[in-house]
């Protein structure tokens, strides 16, 4: 471990117990995508801790979400170069959940909702500029914080601010929790895709003319068994008919159905070619009309010759720290799809532990610490030629 990496180390050592303080406020404060006046007072103890660390914050207010926390270095300069530290506060978890899932602390485990996805990491981003200013350590590239309140429901008000300052800044850092136990690095994710398949037949009575019709339902399930032969798990690529609807009752030859489809694709040519095929689709059934909508609504994040570089640095300064690193790619999305379109990018920088959107959500402190540390020394890397 180098000089600065045992001077990191020994402050997040003594910072744990106000590192976990304020990981509970946040956790304690329910934030659901959908109930924006949920976010007021996580918003507030943000504002207030950016502000104390020497930061303009803006908050941006949403339409239908509670908005978005810009994070600017106070006498900012629009000429100055930028680094994008990136997360979202808004969770799956529904207001109560606190009730089955409270906050707490056992060991080297802290658990509640949203505490992995991703409240940890935001505290991370804190707690990482309060070491640079404890230690007085200057910074070659300005840090820009955006939080974000809509990224489990597709970040539609937050996706233009975003591409913005993923335009601006030379890198991208993505404070997501780790993939697995292990605490891997996500330098590659899957693109998302959603389509919708609907599907007209023609109704008749069923026990007087059945003959006269044609079931929609029928054309459909044609369908589904084309949709799953788009499958190809070795690579990667998953196409899942997720929801499947028809019929208005059992005496009547179904006139309408429809299949919302989930997509995950590797490349963005993965993309194109699942698209088209989706699109060509057909029921092979006469007198069925078939009307799909939809497209891949997250490109994935792919590995360039910038993103291995910044993946290089990273692993590196893992190294300083007696940090192991691995990386791996997630089938879920995140806005780190969405900014490695204009930055380089490492995704995947925030807590260590598991359970994401599921009952056992929790963290590993220590090794979600150390994360910390890794993320300071992100920080005060130098610029960089990509």
């Amino acid at each position: 471990m180098t000089e600065l990496g045992r001077e990191l180390h020994d402050f997040f050592r003594e910072k744990k117990m106000d590192f976990i303080d304020l990981l509970q406020s946040l956790v304690k404060q329910e934030t659901p995508s959908n109930a924006p006046s949920s976010f007021d007072e996580i918003l507030d103890i943000l504002s207030n801790n950016f502000q104390d660390l020497g930061f303009d914050v803006q908050h941006i207010e949403g339409q239908q979400t509670a908005g978005q926390l810009l994070c600017k270095p106070e006498n900012f300069s629009p000429e100055t170069s930028t680094q994008l530290v990136l997360g979202h506060i808004d969770t799956v978890w529904n207001i109560g959940t606190l009730n089955e899932m409270p906050f707490a602390v056992n060991g080297n485990e802290a658990v509640g909702p949203g505490i992995f996805d991703m409240k940890a990491g935001i505290c991370m981003m804190i707690f990482a500029m309060k070491a640079i200013r404890k230690l007085n350590k200057g910074l070659e590239v300005a840090p820009v914080f955006l939080i974000t309140t809509d990224e489990e429901i597709g970040s539609g008000e937050s996706k233009d601010l975003i591409f913005e300052q993923a335009k601006e800044a030379e890198r991208t850092y993505v404070l997501e929790p780790s993939l697995g136990p292990e605490g891997k690095i996500k330098t590659q994710r899957k693109g998302i895709g959603h389509f919708e398949i609907i599907i007209k037949g023609q109704p008749s009575h069923a026990g007087l003319d059945p003959e006269k019709g044609v079931s929609a339902i029928v054309g459909l399930s044609n369908v589904v068994q084309q949709l799953v032969e788009l499958n190809e798990p070795e690579k990667g690529i998953s196409v899942n008919v997720g929801t499947i609807e028809g019929g208005e009752r059992a005496n009547v030859v179904a006139a309408k159905s429809k299949a919302v489809v989930d997509v995950r694709v590797p490349t963005k040519e993965d993309g194109k070619e699942i698209k088209k095929r989706i699109y060509n689709i057909e029921p092979n059934l006469e007198g069925i009309e078939i009307t799909v909508t939809g497209d891949i609504g997250r490109p994935p994040l792919e590995k360039s010759e910038a993103n291995q570089k910044l993946w290089e640095i990273t692993k590196s300064l893992g190294a300083d720290l007696d940090l192991d690193l691995q990386e791996g790619m997630s089938g879920g999305g995140s806005d780190g799809n969405f900014t490695n379109l204009y930055s380089p990018t490492i995704d995947g920088l925030g807590a260590v532990g598991e359970g994401a959107h599921a009952y056992h959500e929790k963290i590993f402190l220590q090794e979600t610490l150390k994360r910390a540390e890794l993320l300071t020394l992100l920080l005060l890397h130098p610029s960089l030629e990509f």
